[in-house]
Formats: structure tokens, sequence, C-alpha cells
């Protein structure tokens, strides 16, 4: 009993203890502090002490600040001015952590960048420093996206962000930050890590958010960066001689393998728990692009009530993640696991250590085959975390096909979540689920942001695409990608163009993707009839001037395109695939093409014929408006998606409805 006792102490010791030391150099930023720290007692890792070493600030506010600030974990010291590089090494000579994070007085930190930087220095021995990409704001907004690490670039440029996690041990191996050099003090620091053998590792997110006001010290150095470099290179000349000779091109780039077992331990470093009250869901979805599937989380996740969920999103495959601000603003955390991770084993053990840090109580999956493989080793630790696979669409003739992927791990998932009967009787009749496991939740838009336009309106913004007012448009709304078919529909709108001496038509194509120049090469001269027009944030607006919504897809889930048009009273034509033969009610809010060899004529044809009937048309749009805030509404979206969450959590599933 005493033994057990002793150990607990021990714990709490150690718990106690600060795992980073956040070393904070001031000298007359008193009005920026406070924000600084703020942004550091914010962080997902909580056992951290924040050292602020007072360079001899002789700004009247920022003294008195100095003297009355109280914030937790943090300490202050004063000292005569030295410059920025004395004041840190009396900083880190101060600090207790394993780790340092040097961070200027006027800038600020994402929440998750310290837990991020300390899982890459915890699993990978070699690395020394972590860096990341960078947020300007304050008077300035741009980003600043480096290369990922190498000695070479590192020699030739300074490709670290000054304010980075680095080992304390690297620290003191290389006799701290330089104290007689006149500027640049983190670029020569880095290169002296690098060139004593450690390596430097870079993580592809905006973590680090640079104030930009007026002339500091880093503009101040701007001016005289010939001189810097040049007394850089004097330090390091043999570096330089080699990487002129050719010698360290290949030496010491980012790797991202794991030289020791990827498994940290739930006790390593402490994290900020979620409220006991609250649910605690991690969502675990492929990547964050503009697509159908990304797009129906994001809605979800903006509409629930942040003071009742805890929510933590999981991504798999390496991708650009043009969706990443507006789901950060929505959720507590993210992890990208491939900006740290190399293999499926080590995200898989991430997932399980996110898991158990946050108390995760709710995993879902959308579209991942890496959280799959996860699912029996999960359940076997964490037997009373609920599982929900998120399926949108049957594709059999494709590999990647999420059904066929799912349902190999039926013993192990809770929940078939899926959009449309359709698809729920694919899971019961080919795969044989149970259908008590098997909820339908259908998709839901917002009916007020996708309304129709009044004439003025619609005028208005036609003019400024300057598409004539007397021309009829027809919009293409999905990704330029091969499941979408885009090339399908400008070969259509090409018929229809060839058909059409009144040069009565316009085609819009919204979306971006890997097909995005054959979709040009394709269109050719046409460009002023077939118009690309890339992504777009206001698409809701260019819906208030379309006359109709096309579709080529092969296949859809439950398509918010789709609902989205027909909310702004937009018919919608595609062809009689899974997926729009549960939204569109032939010939009453829209038009379904057969599949066939004369399809794209079939197409055509009809388009135009529903174009050339605008009674028809206009009994079409009422519709189609009707239909959505009947059965797609947001609110009811989200009230589904709430009870299903309710009742897991509770040991149930919510009734069939």
């Amino acid at each position: 009993m005493i033994r057990e006792e002793v150990i607990q102490r021990m714990l709490k010791l150690k718990q106690s203890e600060p795992f980073v030391s956040v070393v904070i150099a001031c000298y007359n930023y008193g009005m920026y502090l406070e924000d600084a720290i703020d942004s550091c007692l914010a962080s997902t890792i909580q056992n951290i002490e924040i050292i602020v070493v007072d360079d001899g600030s002789d700004d009247p506010a920022t003294i008195e600040l100095l003297k009355t600030m109280k914030k937790p974990k943090t300490k202050i010291i004063h000292q005569e001015n030295k410059g920025i590089a004395p004041a840190l090494n009396r900083g880190i000579q101060e600090a207790r952590g394993k780790y340092i994070f040097r961070l200027d007085s006027d800038d600020r930190i994402h929440h998750t960048l310290l837990e991020k930087g300390v899982l890459v220095l915890e699993t990978r021995p070699n690395i020394g420093f972590v860096t990341c990409y960078l947020q300007a704001f304050g008077k300035e907004d741009w980003v600043w996206t480096p290369p990922p690490f190498s000695f070479a670039e590192l020699l030739k440029d300074n490709i670290v962000v000054g304010n980075s996690l680095f080992r304390r041990a690297a620290w003191e191996g290389a006799g701290g930050f330089d104290e007689q050099g006149r500027g640049y003090e983190d670029w020569e620091f880095w290169i002296r890590l690098a060139s004593i053998g450690w390596g430097g590792f870079q993580i592809p997110e905006l973590l680090f958010f640079y104030r930009r006001h007026g002339e500091t010290e880093s503009v101040r150095q701007f001016y005289r960066q010939n001189e810097l470099r040049a007394d850089i290179q004097r330090k390091h000349l043999r570096m330089y001689e080699m990487l002129t000779a050719g010698q360290l091109e290949h030496s010491m780039k980012q790797s991202s393998a794991i030289t020791v077992d990827w498994n940290v331990n739930a006790d390593t470093y402490q994290v900020r728990k979620p409220a006991r009250d609250k649910i605690k869901i991690m969502i675990v979805m492929p990547w964050l692009i503009i697509g159908g599937a990304e797009r129906f989380f994001l809605d979800l996740l903006e509409e629930l009530p942040r003071d009742e969920y805890h929510i933590t999103l999981v991504t798999t495959i390496r991708a650009e993640s043009p969706l990443y601000q507006r789901y950060d603003q929505c959720t507590d955390e993210i992890f990208l696991l491939p900006s740290f991770c190399d293999t499926p084993e080590q995200m898989e053990n991430v997932i399980l250590h996110l898991v158990e840090t946050r108390g995760i109580q709710i995993v879902h999956i959308n579209n991942s085959d890496i959280a799959y493989a996860a699912l029996p080793r999960l359940k076997a630790r964490f037997p009373g975390v609920k599982t929900i696979a998120l399926l949108h669409a049957y594709v059999p003739e494709l590999p990647w096909d999420h059904v066929r992927n799912s349902v190999g791990f039926n013993a192990w998932i809770d929940c078939y979540n899926v959009c449309r009967a359709s698809l729920k009787d694919t899971l019961t009749s080919l795969f044989h689920i149970p259908p008590e496991k098997i909820r339908i939740l259908p998709n839901g838009i917002d009916t007020n942001l996708f309304r129709p336009g009044t004439y003025e309106e619609s005028a208005m913004l036609k003019q400024g695409f300057n598409i004539p007012l007397d021309k009829q448009v027809i919009t293409y709304i999905a990704r330029l990608h091969s499941d979408k078919d885009p090339l399908k529909f400008v070969a259509i709108a090409k018929r229809m163009i060839a058909a059409d001496p009144a040069d009565r038509y316009r085609f819009l194509m919204i979306g971006e993707g890997p097909l995005m120049n054959e979709v040009i090469e394709a269109v050719g001269p046409l460009s002023s009839k077939i118009i690309v027009l890339g992504a777009r944030g206001d698409v809701h607006q260019i819906l208030k001037f379309t006359d109709v919504m096309a579709s080529t897809s092969p296949s859809e889930g439950l398509p918010i395109s789709g609902l989205e048009a027909m909310s702004a009273e937009v018919p919608v034509i595609a062809f009689a695939v899974r997926g729009w033969l549960d939204i569109v009610h032939q010939h009453h809010d829209g038009l379904l093409i057969g599949r066939s060899q004369f399809e794209e004529i079939d197409y055509a044809q009809q388009l135009a014929y529903l174009l050339d009937h605008p009674d028809w048309l206009e009994r079409m749009r009422a519709a189609a408006r009707k239909k959505v805030t009947t059965f797609f509404t947001r609110t009811q979206f989200v009230e589904r998606y709430q009870s299903l969450y309710r009742h897991l959590v509770s040991g149930s599933l919510p009734p069939i409805g």
C-alpha cells in the first residue's frame, strides 16, 4: 500500500513538472505580451511553464504591466538590456522543461502547435527542432510556406520559423544562442544545431501567427540582411564550402521516418481535458478538400452547439486543405496526421492516443480506410467507445468504394449512417448488414442562404458576370474529377451551342480538381460561352440567376449541391443514378436522363426542351424549393445528428424513423 502511494506521489510530481518551457524575451512590447501568453495557456498540452525575460524595458506601460501581471504558469525575470540572444539564454537557463519554445512577445501560437511539436520530438530522437508554416496578422495578412527542412536549403536561406520548438539538450549541445551575433540569431542557431547533427522537421500547417506592426526588430534586420548573411557565412565557413562543393545537397533532408516505437504513453504529457458534460467526438476523414463529403461535416459542425460537444478532427491522406480555416473555427482541435506520420500504423497509433487522452466517446468515420483498419485495436482497448461509419454512395466499379471497405469491419462498427434509403437497401441486401444497425439521416442545407433571388437581384448579379440578361444559364457545380465527369458536361454544352444559332445559352462550371487543364482545353475557343469559374465562395449568389443546374456524375451520395440548387428554386438535370434518384422526382422538380450510348444527345435535347418551356420550368422551380424546405433543412439535419450522438453516448441507437 505504501509503495502504491509513493508511486502515485511520484506520478503527480512528474505531471506537475513542465514538459515544455515557453521562453519570451520582452522589450517594450507590453501591449502585446498578454495576448502571446494567453495563446500558450490555451494550448492542448497543459504541463507547460512560461518564462518572460524582461530585457530592460523602459516603456512605462510595459514596466507597469510586468509589475502587476498575474498569469498562471508564468514567471517573470528582470535583467538589464542585453539583447535578444542573452535574454533567451537567460530564460532557458531558468527553464525546467525537456523542450523549449522560443516566442516573441508580440506573436501568438495555434493551440495545437506545442502538442504536435512534442509528438514529433518524442518519436524522432534525431530531430532537434520543429518548425511549421507562418500566418502574418495585424497590419498585414499573408502566409509563409517554406520548403521542408534540408540542411542545404537552410544554409541558402532561413527556412525555419524563428519561433520554433527545440530540445533543451540540443540547445545545451550547441552552446545556446550566440550572444556575440548582430542579428538573425535564430537562423544562426538552426545552422549550428544542424552542423552538430541535429535534424529539423517541418509541420506543414499554419500554426504560428506573426504580428506585423510597424518597424519591428525583424524589419530592421531585413534592411541589413546582406551584412548579416555574410556574418553567418563567416561563422560557418566550412559548411558553406561543403555546400558550394555539392557535398550537402542530399544531406539531412527531412524524413518522417520514425526511428523508435511510435507509442506515446498517455501520461507522457498532460492535455487540456474536455469538460465532463460535453459529448466527445472524433471525426476521421481523408482530407479537408472542397467536396461534398467534406462540406457535409462542415455544415454539421458549424451548427453543433460548442458548449455541448468537444470535436477532435483527424485526417489521414496528405492533401492541400482549403477548408482548414473554416474547420478550425468550429472544432476544438485538428490533427492532419500525414503532417507528421509516415505510415498507416503510425496514424493508427496517434488515433488511439487521441482517443485515450481526450476521453473520446464516439468515433465517426467518413471514408477513411486507415480509421477502419484501426477499429479492431480501438475496440479492444476502448470497448465503450461507439463507432459510426458514414457512407455516402455505393460505387462498386471503383477500387476505393467505401461501402465495401467498411462492411469488412462490421464486427467493430456500432452504427452505419447513410443519407438515403437506397443505400440502406444495398447494405442489407448485398452485404447482409442488420437493418437495426443502420440509420438514414438525410443531409440538410441552409434554406435562408440558398434562396431564390428577386428579378432585380438576378439581373444585377448576371451583369456582374458579364452575362447578357437574355441568356439562359446552365450551371455545373462539382469537382473537376473523373468521378464527376466534367468533360461530359463540356461535350453536352458543345452540342447545345452547335444546335442553337440564336446563341441563347451560357454554361458555367464551378469547381476545381485534377481535370482542370483538360476541361479548359476541351472548352477551347468556346470559353465565352462555357465559362470555367473554378472554386467559388458565392455559389448561393450564382444560383440566383441560374436557370438549371446540370450534373453529369456517374454516381452520387445525397448531393448537397443539388439540394442547394433546389432550395434556390433551380431545377436539376442529371443522369438517373444513385443519389439523384433519391431527391429528384422525374418531371416534377427535375429531369433524370437514362444512361445509354445516346445519353449526350438525349441530355442536350431534354435540357433544351425544358428551357424552351418556361411554364414547365416555373412549376419545377416551385416544387424544388418546396421539397427542400419540407425535408432537407439545416435544422432538421442537425437535430437528427444530435439525436444520434446523444443516444449512442447513452448506450443505444435512436428509434428507426
